[in-house]
C-alpha cells in the first residue's frame, strides 16, 4: 500500500519527463475487459490535443466492441528501450480513464483527422474514409507516475498529486 511522503514534489522535472513521455510516445496501450471479465491490451497510434488521447479505432476491433461495452480503460505510456538506461526503471504512466466515441458529424472530427494525418503519415487518408473507423476521445484521468527508482507519483491527469513511498 502507497502513501504521501513527506518529500517534497519536484514538479518542473517530474513534470517535464512525463510531457515529454507524451510527447515522445506515438501510440498508448490500452487495456480493457473481454466479455470474459479477461484483461486485453492492445496499442493505437494517438494525437494529443487539448487535453486529451484522440485515436481512431475500428468497428471490428475488438477493443472497441469491449469500450462499447464498458467505456472505463486504463491507459499506459512506456519511455522508449532504447532510451532505457535501466529497464528497471523504466518511466512509464497509467491512467485510468473513460473513452468517448465522437460521431463523424462533430465538428471536432475533420480537425482531429488532420491532426493524426500530420503526426500518423497518409494512412489516416484511408483510415477515415473506412465506414468502420471512429475517432474517439479519451481524457486522462487518476494514474501514476513512475520516473525512476524513487520517483513514483500519484497523478490526476498531468498534474502531479502526491510522491508516493512504500508503506
Amino acid at each position: 500500500m502507497s502513501d504521501s511522503s513527506d518529500l517534497p514534489l519536484q514538479p518542473s522535472s517530474d513534470l517535464e519527463r512525463l510531457i515529454t513521455l507524451r510527447d515522445q510516445a506515438r501510440a498508448l496501450i490500452l487495456a480493457t475487459m473481454d466479455e470474459d471479465g479477461f484483461p486485453s491490451l492492445s496499442t493505437l497510434p494517438f494525437v494529443w490535443h487539448e487535453g486529451a488521447f484522440w485515436v481512431l479505432m475500428s468497428d471490428l476491433s475488438p477493443h472497441t466492441r469491449q469500450v462499447r461495452r464498458n467505456p472505463t480503460v486504463e491507459l499506459m505510456l512506456l519511455e522508449d528501450e532504447s532510451r532505457t538506461h535501466n529497464i528497471y526503471n523504466r518511466v512509464r504512466v497509467t491512467w485510468r480513464s473513460d473513452v468517448t466515441r465522437i460521431e463523424r458529424n462533430d465538428t471536432r472530427v475533420h480537425e482531429m483527422f488532420d491532426a493524426l494525418k500530420v503526426r500518423h503519415g497518409k494512412i489516416l487518408d484511408v483510415l477515415t474514409q473506412l465506414p468502420d473507423f471512429h475517432l474517439h476521445c479519451i481524457v486522462p484521468g487518476a494514474g501514476r507516475l513512475v520516473n525512476g527508482f524513487g520517483r513514483a507519483f500519484k497523478i490526476d491527469g498531468f498534474e502531479l498529486v502526491a510522491h508516493l513511498r512504500g508503506a
